[in-house]
């Protein structure tokens, strides 16, 4: 799945967008140090959806997960894991580079039986030879057990030095990505001001938007200046009345509740988040989790447009690339809206992602628009919302031959029109 700066992930009902997420998710989890026998156990964030064994496709009993990352080196991590006697245990994972031959490390002696113990091979940064080995567990992501230089031999400085440094930078790029799907029933209540992480679900939206907030001593003071004014900037067009600010109910234990100054008829009041509509709660929550992520991460916001009305699409998508661009964030949406997709940005349509179920083997696909042949072809018939719902983008990308595909066809139309015996003219 490949990530612009703002990816729009679209398809059908039961297409795999959510399997997707899902993968995003696990890796995120395993980069938070999780071991992968407590996943059964979900928590109030659930991993993954149904069965620990439902994972596996078809009957297999292993699955591939991998990244790539914008680094000059070492920026290809992959990992498989298995199911073995009623358990899932990391049977391999790598992180290596394009063209490299020696990986940086490589899980090559996976556990057997009952233990969990694996054997990985690092690089020493020497020619020739074995690669030294460490032991680790495969109940965890490696890459979260070999960031301390401690983990590898005295005389390997240069292991010492990178591998650590390159393990971190693995976990702190897959443990900060921010997953939102907002339910407006979580975000109406109160919520303590330490609880500074907003969920998935949007619990702590009040508490993370009091954070963001911050107090009128700092509202001329970056960066609350500027956190108060994207606030602001976000829900401002979307409701029908005007907002003018924000506010905050205290409790008596130091507990928090969003308010907002609205404005309608000329009449002015203050709206407590228990009465707000469910349309400007998620795009508070979207507010908030665009503020709240650590710089440089990626959010993934699932169905954005549900409560949203279609003619304020274009102002939260055009808001969402803004703050995405000021905070150097990647975005990437799902959604089944024609009329979000016909808002996009010219600049955003190439990094969509269409997800379909594959004909043949009723796999799931992703396929980047610039990645389609002959794409452009398809996007001169009409506003992409549009091909979306009369069927046409799905038929373009199933159906629709590639150049080399038609070379290969006109080459055996030619070659039969020969053996007929027929004067071919060019």
């Amino acid at each position: 799945m490949p990530l612009g700066a703002l990816t729009v992930m679209i398809g059908a009902n039961a297409a795999g967008k959510s399997n997707a997420i899902e993968a995003l998710r696990l890796l995120s989890w395993l980069a938070q140090g999780h071991k992968l026998s407590t996943i059964r156990y979900g928590g109030y964030e659930p991993v993954v959806r149904g069965r620990i064994e439902d994972l596996f496709h078809r009957g297999s009993d292993d699955f591939s997960l991998g990244c790539l990352s914008d680094d000059e080196d070492w920026h290809r991590l992959s990992l498989r894991i298995g199911w073995r006697d009623g358990d899932l245990h990391i049977q391999q994972e790598t992180v290596d580079q394009l063209g490299g031959r020696v990986p940086l490390y490589l899980l090559d002696r996976p556990s057997v039986g009952m233990s969990t113990d694996a054997g990985v091979a690092y690089n020493n940064f020497a020619k020739g030879g074995t690669k030294p080995h460490v032991t680790v567990s495969d109940q965890m992501a490696v890459f979260t057990q070999l960031d301390s230089p401690a983990r590898f031999e005295a005389g390997h400085r240069k292991a010492q030095e990178v591998i650590p440094v390159v393990a971190r930078r693995y976990q702190r790029l897959l443990s900060d990505i921010v997953f939102l799907d907002p339910v407006p029933a979580r975000m109406r209540e109160y919520s303590f001001t330490n609880d500074r992480r907003l969920r998935g679900d949007g619990s702590h939206l009040s508490s993370v938007l009091h954070h963001l907030w911050g107090t009128d001593s700092q509202a001329h003071d970056e960066p609350v200046r500027s956190q108060r004014e994207e606030m602001l900037a976000f829900i401002q067009s979307l409701p029908e009345q005007e907002i003018t600010g924000l506010a905050f109910l205290t409790g008596p234990r130091g507990e928090v509740m969003v308010q907002l100054q609205e404005t309608f008829g000329g009449l002015c009041r203050w709206v407590d988040a228990s009465l707000l509509s469910d349309g400007t709660l998620r795009v508070l929550a979207i507010a908030a989790a665009m503020l709240s992520a650590p710089q440089g991460s990626l959010v993934v916001i699932e169905e954005i447009d549900n409560g949203v009305h279609p003619s304020r699409a274009h102002h939260l998508l055009e808001r969402l690339r803004t703050l995405a661009q000021q905070r150097q964030l990647r975005v990437l949406l799902s959604t089944h809206n024609p009329a979000l997709l016909d808002a996009l940005p010219d600049a955003a349509v190439p990094d969509v992602v269409f997800c379909y179920r594959d004909p043949a083997d009723g796999a799931s696909r992703l396929v980047r628009l610039s990645d389609v042949p002959d794409v452009p072809e398809l996007l001169v018939q009409g506003p992409l919302g549009r091909l979306m719902s009369t069927g046409i983008l799905d038929r373009f990308i199933k159906q629709h031959p590639g150049p080399e595909t038609r070379r290969q066809q006109a080459r055996a139309w030619l070659a039969s029109l020969r053996l007929s015996g027929e004067e071919v003219r060019l």
